[in-house]
């Protein structure tokens, strides 16, 4: 590993010219004879010019692109105009393995954006160093974040990145669509939304969905949040043991083929291969009418306003179920944020910048630029911020810190993959809920 290179910017001294006379002295000097000369006194050397020291460089990778790049570099501008110390040099860098590379090398910038996983699948590599010692020299308060924001970025205790943002998905409802099936209010179980998605569902003469009750789709939030507000969990709350047979993960599987079945399992994988194919599209299904209910993000209503949308919508926390009521809101909870990798030259640089991006106004500037969700207490409310189609309603979600983390298990990504697998076998009816469960938990006992 290199040597860590940590250049010192030195304040400016300004150099005093000499006096260029001798110095008195309490007795009077002899008279000097006519014959003798006198010399001149020597010149004093002039000063030199003052310099101003360069700032040192810290090179910071983030993973945007386009106008969202954008504001990544207009939020570097920011600081670098806010002190002359360092000099934030901004890249991105959009492909995951050249980042993994530079990380495991003597090329590592000096910071890095990434989500909560990312930090992770990089700490379980020994690719980042901890930010707790700069926290705790500094007394750094770690508590302008949200609990779970904080939470996603902690290992064994340890801080390895601060959060700057976070997200949430819950329940999105077409308002026009539930009044005419006679509701008023969206569900707060997952029963009562059962029996109004059945009511909304629509077929035509072949039997094909035209327009879909249950939220089966994004199938993301099918595997996540319409476990979640069974009660079911894939990991433990201790983010390393995997429960993939989890009893409230089988009922909501149960519910989820009831209705595959009801509609027909292909006429339904139909319906959501064009939605997925529309997805964030002028012809996206919720935009166009088509689902009653939608688990997404924050990010929908902007969407919606940019593809001029008429869907008269409403936002609700996830529904819990008549024996898990405490389950109400619970959703994934994911931060971006930035850490350092273990092989920065310029780590005080690198600390300095992270405390700026993720503070109040750092974090401002990129909430608002790219349209994400604070992670930033003192933000939550803000009225730039709730001005967000949307975020003030995720905003109040928040606060219920009902966010689940993911596991900080090595394997993770092999655990998606296999839980993403027999979800297959489960949905197209290759096996039942209960021996697909049963499969993944053989699977996956393995992981680490």
């Amino acid at each position: 590993m290199k040597n860590f290179l940590i250049l010192l910017c030195a304040a400016l001294v300004a150099l005093t010219a000499c006096s260029g006379g001798q110095t008195a002295s309490s007795t009077t000097p002899p008279v000097a004879k006519a014959s003798e000369a006198v010399a001149a006194p020597e010149a004093a050397p002039e000063a030199a010019p003052e310099v101003a020291a360069a700032p040192t460089v810290v090179e910071f990778w983030y993973n945007n692109k386009g106008d969202e790049a954008l504001v990544y570099e207009e939020a570097i501008a920011q600081y670098n105009s806010s002190q002359g110390k360092y000099k934030v040099e901004g890249l991105s860098v959009t492909d995951q393995q050249k980042l993994i590379v530079a990380l495991a090398s003597n090329e590592a910038p000096d910071a890095v954006k990434g989500s909560n996983q990312n930090i992770v699948t990089y700490q379980a590599n020994g690719l980042i160093d901890t930010l707790q010692g700069y926290i705790d020299a500094e007394g750094f308060d770690v508590g302008v974040f949200s609990d779970a924001a904080m939470a996603a970025n902690t290992i064994g205790g340890q801080a390895y990145a601060l959060p700057f943002s976070g997200y949430s998905i819950q329940l999105y409802y077409n308002k026009d669509i539930l009044a005419e099936i006679g509701y008023d209010a969206p569900p707060e179980t997952m029963e009562e939304m059962y029996e109004m998605a059945v009511a909304a569902t629509v077929l035509d003469g072949d039997g094909n969905i035209e327009r879909l009750g249950y939220p089966l789709f994004p199938l993301a939030s099918a595997r996540q949040e319409l476990i979640y507000g069974f009660g079911g969990r894939w990991w433990d709350i201790d983010g390393k043991t995997l429960t993939p047979e989890n009893p409230g993960t089988l009922e909501s599987l149960k519910l989820n083929v009831k209705y595959r079945e009801q509609y027909g399992i292909e006429k339904v994988q139909a319906f959501i291969a064009t939605a997925n194919t529309n997805r964030y599209t002028e012809q996206d299904m919720f935009f166009a009418g088509k689902q009653l209910f939608r688990l997404d993000g924050p990010w929908l209503p902007t969407m919606m306003q940019k593809f001029n949308s008429s869907t008269n919508y409403g936002i609700s926390l996830v529904p819990g179920t008549a024996s898990s009521p405490e389950s109400r809101g619970a959703s994934r909870y994911e931060t971006d944020c930035i850490c350092i990798p273990i092989t920065a030259a310029n780590k005080d640089g690198a600390w300095d910048f992270i405390k700026w991006f993720t503070s109040k106004d750092g974090a401002k500037t990129l909430n608002l630029g790219v349209g994400s969700l604070p992670a930033v207490k003192a933000l939550y409310d803000d009225p730039d911020i709730n001005a967000i189609p949307g975020f003030s309603d995720f905003i109040e979600i928040l606060k219920l810190e009902k966010g689940i983390q993911y596991p900080q298990i090595t394997d993770f990504a092999k655990y998606i993959s296999l839980v993403e697998e027999h979800l297959d076998y489960i949905y197209n009816g290759t096996m039942t809920p209960e021996e697909g469960l049963s499969a993944l938990a053989k699977q996956s006992s393995t992981l680490k």
